[in-house]
């Protein structure tokens, strides 16, 4: 984004305060809020935080190249040396200048939300999609009401569409990005039990993800997960497609194929084209359903879709393949974790790769609320049931897994908990072998990629 300071101040319902003139062609380019990353010619946003106040930072932006920056009026005015605008509210500011920005660019909004699943799906549409136009996407979590601005701020001029993931951990959360991306095309991937420590139920966590049709066009697009009852109940009165793997559905997977570590080969339910996809996990197939509907709906040839489900870059640490310097193959899925999401990693686990031992590293998924041991207990139970040679945990919530495997495992199920993460480490890489494939699998505050980077670095 490169626009002069007025249109700035003018977005913001600012006023501001200079020593010198100011000039009408001064302008920014692109937004920071953060003064170890801030770029120079950026404006600079200082965000309140729950433990830092951006605006104790605004003289290292301004020695960082900063060349003006917004600033709470709440706040005591700084002696800097460039323009200081006045807001209300510097966040609120930063959605309105995105907001804005989004209507001048004149693009195609794409939203995705949805209990799991969002980053792999937003790395799918924007593939496919960018076979046939500018594409920007948001960038790794940056899926809030923070990141969301700025993923739209950071967009060229250019672009022509963009994909916006949205995440949430509470209601009315969602409700708010719709309405400020306003999208063309909304989804919703599925409904798991991340947040139900948040909001209770299932049900509520459905009506969350269902907020994104608040700012959906009226002639835009809804795309649901058909296999989940709770997404019928969607207040959208335009476009809605249900895509799964029950008949009902209108557009679904069928001749699926398993290609190892390569990935899946199937067709489409509604066309009868056939498309390969280089991922691991056969829920990305419903996952790549999605992306292909999209293209459909931007008028895509099914050429162009299956060329970029072809040529898909994935999020790392999104079920990516490692190898330890020991010879250990790795599947990396320790991004983020719900129940949900663990017992398809470890269906995947137990799909591929018949001739290796299959070992599974698992740790604490967060945000489970009163009912976290009963579904870290159930993992254990699951896990067992998956042929497993091997079953090593981290930590305290990794021990519910452990006991409750312990109670559940047959006897040649090798069975490890460590307390830490370097014990963990250390184990694995006396441990593993050629023979030998790993999934790794936690919520992201586990550190389990830590342990995955340590193995294939030898540390």
């Amino acid at each position: 984004m490169k626009r002069r300071i007025n249109w700035i101040i003018e977005m913001v319902s600012g006023s501001v305060q200079y020593e010198s003139e100011l000039d009408e062609s001064f302008a920014v380019s692109g937004v920071s809020i953060d003064t170890r990353t801030l770029s120079p010619g950026n404006l600079y946003i200082p965000i309140i935080g729950e433990v830092f106040d951006g605006h104790s930072f605004v003289k290292q932006a301004v020695k960082a190249g900063a060349v003006a920056t917004l600033w709470q009026a709440d706040r005591p005015l700084p002696k800097i040396s460039i323009p200081v605008i006045i807001v209300p509210n510097t966040l609120h500011a930063l959605q309105q200048m995105a907001e804005r920005y989004l209507t001048e660019t004149c693009c195609r909004v794409v939203a995705i939300t949805g209990s799991n699943g969002k980053t792999t799906t937003k790395d799918l549409v924007a593939s496919v999609l960018s076979t046939s136009f500018e594409v920007h996407k948001t960038v790794g979590n940056f899926n809030n009401h923070i990141g969301l601005p700025l993923t739209i701020l950071e967009m060229p001029e250019t672009t022509e569409v963009v994909v916006l993931e949205m995440g949430m951990n509470h209601s009315g959360e969602i409700l708010e990005l719709s309405r400020l991306a306003k999208p063309d095309i909304a989804m919703v991937t599925n409904i798991g039990e991340s947040h139900i420590g948040h909001l209770g139920s299932r049900e509520k966590i459905a009506e969350a993800k269902l907020e994104i049709c608040d700012g959906l066009s009226k002639n835009g697009a809804l795309l649901i997960d058909g296999d989940e009852a709770l997404l019928y109940q969607n207040p959208f009165r335009g476009h809605v497609t249900a895509i799964g793997w029950d008949e009902k559905c209108e557009e679904g997977p069928e001749m699926v194929e398993m290609k190892g570590l390569s990935g899946w080969s199937f067709q489409s339910r509604k066309t009868g084209h056939s498309y390969t996809l280089p991922l691991l996990g056969k829920h990305n197939v419903k996952n790549a359903l999605f992306a292909i509907e999209t293209g459909r709906l931007l008028d895509l040839s099914e050429e162009s879709i299956a060329k970029g489900l072809r040529d898909v870059p994935t999020t790392s640490m999104r079920l990516e393949i490692n190898q330890a310097s020991n010879g250990m193959k790795i599947i990396n899925d320790a991004y983020n974790a719900s129940p949900t999401s663990v017992y398809a990693a470890l269906d995947i686990l137990e799909e591929i790769e018949p001739d290796l031992q299959k070992w599974a590293l698992l740790a604490g998924v967060e945000e489970l609320g009163e009912q976290e041991v009963t579904y870290h207990q159930k993992i254990g139970e699951y896990a067992v049931s998956k042929n497993l040679a091997g079953l090593i945990t981290v930590g305290l919530k990794g021990l519910w897994i452990h006991e409750a495997a312990k109670l559940a495992s047959p006897n040649q199920l090798q069975l490890k908990h460590f307390p830490s993460n370097e014990e963990a480490f250390s184990y694995l890489k006396q441990e593993g072998n050629k023979n030998i494939l790993l999934l790794v699998k936690a919520s992201r505050k586990a550190g389990l990629d830590r342990i995955v980077k340590q193995l294939v670095e030898g540390a």
